[in-house]
């Protein structure tokens, strides 16, 4: 009965991840209470999470990540590295990959992504390369990066907390770096030479002289007295002078989607209009148009110079996600007006005030430069352009490595424990005054902290229940007669087949307790297992929602939801092969 209540848990909280009809965080918190009250877990074992080791060095680890982001080291560092590129796209392939792997090796992977996203983006426009070249580049960099040490991904440290917890053993610093290194020179070749040939080339238009984007659509209003009322839409010129389309056309309450070109136009009518920025911008001044983001959320008191037009990513970090504009209230809040919003390779044909936000979304924003940078500043927005650029603290940036090295020196030699180093070395990052105490806050993902902590009693009540057992007596008694390198790629297939659907952390956490039970029936190590667990988790390429990296690029690069799996179902086969066959050889049975 209890194995047949755990499994049930089990696949209502998959199915739940994967949908993403809850939130993760509230999933995995309905998660502890179900497995609360049915008694699958005792009480200090349903909240045994929010103590244990793995969430506190998680959450240093992202003060640690904020306080070398905020003094601009990476920033510096990467653009000069970055630059000697030249043009040459594999080259720039390969560089972008090793850059951002090497910092996502000690901070958080999107933090490194985020950072680096608009010099690459730059690097692309020098180029003449559309951006959709580089980014996935990017992201899969920093994921192959982050299984390069223990402290480079939540998985990683989880994995080694519940290694001792079952065992007693653990991995050290650098345990993971042989076979991270490897897996990243095999996927940095796989991406230079053969996987950029099936990315997207997609095509870009103008937002401003110096930074290039794509094509937005943007509502506008016929004015009484335009030269456009009574005209048909052919008549208009508005695609002739101002490379505008009409994708759509709301008259009162019928909408006219993809209206015809001898289709009149009158006053009040309200067109939708595809282009790019530069022509949004043009098209306000003439043929008696309001543009109706505009108008609704009007700048008092502002000239047309003191104006900026600029792009603003949505990260994970950002609250407004499943939220509209108008209910967050945008406009009044930040004191800018979204002209137009992207999402996933294509413009967004509705009201952008009723636009249900999602991770990755692009706004087209217009207002003062204070208030773009102010937004840029802590509030879940990657501001991509059209701005200089944020303010650091340059004179703490040594100060910020020193403890980066200080935290790895300490944990690597085994003089203190990595969650006591890692609190040690984010509460030097306040004190020396890297960041401030507000950012070290903001910079923690509480979300992943709080999935992780849901999600570790599941893996305790597989155990104490004997689903666990059950299910690792099932995948041996498929590929247990094919001796413990099948069964270990076995595990490692079902670890990453998890991760592509749902938060890496919570697959680590739910297959960990199988690793350890199917290890113990081979009668083998359960370190080889566990190492599995930890680097399947991470590579997780064939979909957007699979990690914040993949999502955070997909605006930007005006990506599809296809166009992970075509180039990243390579990649994930090579690692999938290459791990199951270099784990048994670094770690032996």
């Amino acid at each position: 009965m209890e194995i047949t209540l755990t499994l049930l848990i089990l696949l209502i909280a998959i199915i739940l991840f994967a949908t993403e009809w809850i939130r993760m965080d509230l999933v995995s918190l309905m998660v502890l209470l179900a497995v609360a009250l049915t008694g699958l877990v005792t009480p200090e074992e349903a909240f045994s999470g929010f103590s244990n080791p793995a969430v506190i060095t998680v959450a240093a680890m992202f003060v640690l990540g904020a306080g070398i982001s905020a003094t601009g080291a990476i920033s510096t560092l990467g653009e000069h590295l970055l630059r000697m590129t030249g043009h040459n796209q594999t080259l720039m392939i390969a560089s972008i990959m090793g850059v951002v792997a090497f910092f996502s090796a000690f901070i958080n992977n999107i933090g490194a992504t985020a950072i680096l996203m608009p010099i690459v983006i730059t690097m692309a426009r020098r180029s003449k390369l559309p951006a959709s070249k580089l980014l996935i580049p990017l992201a899969f960099g920093s994921l192959l990066g982050g299984v390069c040490t223990l402290i480079g991904t939540p998985p990683n440290i989880l994995i080694n907390s519940l290694l001792q917890q079952y065992t007693g053993e653990s991995f050290s610093m650098f345990d993971f770096s042989p076979l991270g290194v490897i897996l990243l020179g095999c996927g940095i070749c796989y991406m230079a030479f053969f996987g950029h040939k099936l990315l997207p080339q997609r095509k870009s238009g103008t937002l401003t002289e110096a930074y290039q984007v794509k094509e937005y659509i943007t509502e506008v209003e016929i004015l009484e007295g335009s030269p456009l009322h009574g005209k048909t839409i052919s008549q208009s010129m508005l695609e002739h002078d101002f490379n505008l389309k009409v994708r759509a056309l709301l008259r009162k309450r019928q909408k006219f989607p993809q209206p015809k070109r001898n289709r009149k136009l009158y006053a009040g009518d309200l067109l939708f209009l595809e282009g790019d920025p530069k022509g949004i911008l043009k098209v306000r001044k003439e043929k008696g148009l309001s543009v109706v983001p505009e108008r609704d959320n009007p700048l008092p008191g502002l000239s047309e110079k003191e104006l900026v037009v600029v792009e603003a990513s949505l990260t994970t970090t950002s609250d407004m996600a499943g939220k509209t504009l108008s209910q967050e209230r945008f406009a009044d809040t930040h004191g800018l007006t979204v002209l137009a919003i992207w999402r996933s390779g294509a413009p967004v044909v509705r009201k952008v005030d009723h636009v249900i936000l999602r991770f990755g979304d692009v706004l087209l924003l217009q207002g003062p430069e204070d208030k773009v940078r102010h937004l840029g500043q802590g509030h879940g927005f990657l501001v991509l352009g059209g701005v200089d650029p944020v303010s650091y603290r340059p004179r703490r940036a040594p100060i910020a490595v020193a403890t980066i090295l200080g935290v790895i020196l300490l944990s690597a030699s085994g003089v203190t424990p990595i969650v006591i180093a890692s609190t040690l070395g984010a509460v030097i990052m306040v004190m020396t005054r890297c960041l401030t105490i507000k950012e070290a806050y903001d910079s923690i993902d509480w979300p992943i902290l709080m999935l992780i902590a849901g999600t570790l009693p599941l893996g305790y009540a597989m155990q104490n229940s004997g689903a666990a057992e059950l299910l690792s007596g099932l995948i041996i008694g498929s590929v247990g007669s094919y001796g413990p390198w099948v069964v270990l790629g076995a595990v490692f297939l079902i670890t990453f087949c998890l991760t592509e659907v749902m938060s890496h952390a919570a697959a680590a956490v739910l297959v960990a307790p199988i690793a350890y039970n199917t290890a113990i029936e081979l009668a083998v190590s359960p370190k080889p297992f566990f190492m599995a667990v930890a680097v399947a988790a991470s590579m997780c390429f064939m979909t957007p929602i699979s990690h914040q990296s993949n999502a955070l690029v997909m605006g930007p690069g005006g990506y599809k939801f296809l166009d992970y799996t075509k180039v990243g179902a390579p990649l994930n086969f090579m690692v999938w092969i290459i791990a199951t066959l270099v784990i048994p050889w670094l770690f032996p049975f």
